[in-house]
């Protein structure tokens, strides 16, 4: 492709952020019952779990230690981070195992929700799109995400987690007064949504202004997903799939994009082709997720030896609570570290000095 501007273009998106996303939605919706609700396959777990949840987190790696010059603009930052991102998990996970799950829960929600919110402002950026509106579009991204988690924290039926049974703090509400909060809140969260996108056709109806597509289509895709992996249907494996493929896509297809890109002022010659950037990211963060995986699995979960028992002694029993504790904090250090760097390595600043030229021109 030739056009270095591929991301964020109306036919390019369709396909590389929205169509997975909608995929996931379609075979929600066409699997049996008794799919839906089981424990999801093998075909899951490697695609969507090693394949894109760990794999993106490793595709940061490109966008900072693997960059001369991004590892230089950040130096201190990404030093810091795993030593801190250790410390965090050390510290929490020597209290409590149940105590660092909840807190590695909502510092995972804190993450997801502003990727989303991320690529909204982009989009909004890309568009000029600064107008003063009645409804915000910060409020209705925000809404879109936050309304199904708190949906999810006061209804104790979920068949799901974000990480482990009991991460989120659940109040035992009175069934009655829990009905009465969904419905009135289910209302609400439409009939804003509906009220928002009405004044986004009308205003640019009378303007002369472009009809900000992307922006549109974000902010309903992801008011939709969340809803329907939260809300609508109640089953791991449901949540799991638009959960992870809408958050997993777009970050990879953004860590390709800028490293293309960011090769037209950079000597940076492997990611000049854009196949050959895509296959390189791709392939090296494969090979490493399945190597965090493999660890997480014999180290902790212990669930999917048809995958990993044959490799070396499986399980590897960790022979103290103490050497269980730095097991989790070490393994739990790559992912932490991302939600620590994509706080800084995204913000329009002198240490990320080709960020605006390359996200939005």
């Amino acid at each position: 492709m030739s056009d270095r501007n591929w991301l964020f273009s109306r036919k390019t998106d369709l396909w590389v952020l929205f169509a997975p996303v909608w995929l996931t939605w379609v075979i929600s919706f066409l699997l049996p019952d008794s799919v839906i609700q089981a424990d999801f396959s093998l075909w899951v777990f490697v695609i969507v779990i090693i394949g894109l949840d760990v794999s993106h987190v490793w595709s940061t790696i490109f966008r900072t230690y693997l960059d001369k010059d991004e590892f230089r603009n950040h130096r201190t930052l990404l030093i810091l981070s795993p030593i801190l991102a250790f410390l965090f998990s050390f510290t929490l996970a020597s209290i409590s195992f149940h105590l660092f799950w909840r807190v590695l829960a909502y510092v995972a929600v804190f993450h997801f929700v502003k990727q989303q919110y991320g690529f909204m402002r982009i989009y909004k950026a890309r568009n000029g799109d600064f107008r003063k509106k009645y409804i915000s579009d910060n409020l209705v991204i925000y809404l879109s995400m936050l309304f199904p988690i708190f949906f999810w924290h006061i209804n104790l039926n979920r068949e799901f987690s974000w990480f482990v049974t009991g991460d989120f703090i659940q109040p035992n509400l009175p069934q009655e007064t829990v009905q009465y909060i969904n419905i009135i809140g289910i209302i609400a969260y439409f009939l804003i949504l509906g009220l928002w996108l009405i004044e986004e056709l009308v205003y640019f109806k009378k303007s002369d202004n472009t009809l900000p597509t992307g922006k549109i289509l974000w902010t309903m895709t992801t008011a939709g997903n969340w809803y329907i992996g939260i809300v609508y249907f109640n089953s791991d494996l449901v949540f799991t799939i638009t959960n992870v493929v809408a958050h997993g896509v777009p970050y990879i297809a953004l860590i390709v994009f800028y490293e293309h890109r960011k090769s037209a002022f950079t000597f940076k010659p492997w990611s000049k082709n854009l196949l050959r950037a895509a296959f390189t990211i791709v392939g090296i963060v494969l090979v490493l997720a399945f190597g965090e995986e493999y660890l997480w699995d014999i180290l902790v979960y212990q669930e999917h030896p048809e995958v990993f028992a044959s490799f070396l002694d499986y399980p590897f029993e960790l022979p103290s609570q103490f050497w269980q504790t730095v097991g989790l904090a070490m393994l739990s250090v790559p992912q932490i570290t991302h939600y620590i760097v994509d706080r800084y390595i995204w913000k329009s600043n002198d240490k990320n000095p080709h960020l605006k030229e390359i996200l939005l021109q």
